[in-house]
């Protein structure tokens, strides 16, 4: 890095599981952003203390920003966490007032099962069917049934993580709601191509021509836990956990695609894909009642309607749309580093 490093102009915060890896990869692509490698890197979370000039230099903007040219227009991340934690907004804004913030947000109802097994698949969650997974909250909350490998027992409280109406209440009172930009997961599915440079047109980043948007990640599982249990084993440094040991192990190439290594290859051959259980219509009914009003919240605050959130039925743009979506999508045009603890991958 040289004197032309910069601060980010902004961060993708999230949500889990409505596509934000995917999305973060289409903004990467563009020739006039540079976007953080990995694309999550828990940096704001993990912070006690105010860093010196210095230390932002060398831990942060010379650790993930590595290929920062002064050719690029705009810089930027994607922690999904950084939604649910206040305070990593507020040190973001110390560094940068003018940082943009880009939420993308789904049905709970189809997020949810998702997020469940994502959490699963991560060995922070050890019930296998999500109704029990969600009866046991009050429970978790008190200290008690937390999965042994569990690394933040608040991953766990689900009804609080999609609450999507006061995150993004929350996010506007720090920010505001100019400095922040909402994509509904619906739309994402139905047009990217419009979604896409409607989020160029807030980060004043001009159009790249790409045409091609592929869904990054798709729902998956382990085949052996075991294995899962060795990849995903934390690693330590001074008595924290700063990472696993397969993140730990990712190197990147000059274009920005990942090395192969032996422990990248054995996690893609433990992975396959496992499409997440609806919720039955029963907990759909449990779920739904408990997050109404917060839907109804995120709708006044996006001034858009949702209420087929709340319909007694399928999410269609998840259920019918979607299956298309994991294929590529294409569609026409006219024209030394700080270890930071772990935070699983959620998006």
């Amino acid at each position: 890095m040289t004197q032309l490093s910069r601060f980010p102009d902004f961060f993708v915060v999230g949500a889990p599981r409505c596509a934000t890896t995917s999305f973060c990869r289409y903004l990467a692509r563009n020739p006039q952003i540079c976007f953080s490698r990995p694309k999550e890197t828990y940096f704001f979370s993990q912070l006690d203390h105010d860093l010196s000039e210095n230390e932002l230099q060398r831990n942060y903007l010379s650790c993930y920003f590595p290929y920062f040219t002064a050719d690029c227009r705009a810089v930027g991340e994607g922690t999904v966490t950084y939604l649910y934690q206040p305070e990593a907004i507020k040190r973001i804004q110390q560094h940068n007032p003018d940082a943009q913030f880009i939420v993308l947000v789904r049905d709970p109802l189809a997020m949810l099962p998702s997020y469940h097994q994502r959490l699963r698949y991560l060995l922070q969650e050890d019930e296998p069917d999500f109704e029990r997974a969600w009866a046991l909250q009050s429970a978790r909350a008190r200290g008690e049934n937390i999965p042994k490998r569990c690394l933040d027992a608040r991953l766990l409280a689900y009804s609080e993580i999609a609450k999507f109406g006061a995150q993004i209440q929350q996010l506007y009172a720090i920010a505001g709601r100019e400095r922040t930009h909402v994509i509904v997961f619906d739309d994402l599915v139905a047009d990217p191509l419009r979604v896409y440079q409607r989020a160029l047109e807030f980060l004043h980043v001009d159009y790249d021509g790409q045409t091609r948007f592929e869904r990054k990640y798709q729902s998956r599982m382990y085949r052996y836990r075991w294995l899962q249990q060795l990849l995903y084993l934390p690693v330590m440094r001074h008595g924290k956990v700063i990472d696993t040991l397969q993140r730990r192990l990712s190197h990147y190439n000059q274009d920005g695609s990942k090395r192969r290594s032996l422990i990248s290859r054995l996690a893609t051959w433990n992975t396959i894909q496992a499409s997440p259980a609806p919720l039955s219509p029963r907990m759909a009914a449990i779920v739904r009642e408990a997050l109404q009003a917060d839907i109804q919240l995120l709708a006044s605050l996006i001034d858009r309607d949702l209420r087929t959130w709340l319909a007694a039925k399928k999410d269609y743009a998840t259920y019918r749309l979607l299956p298309y979506w994991k294929k590529a999508v294409s569609v026409p045009t006219k024209a030394g580093c700080q270890h930071c603890k772990f935070s699983p991958k959620l998006e």
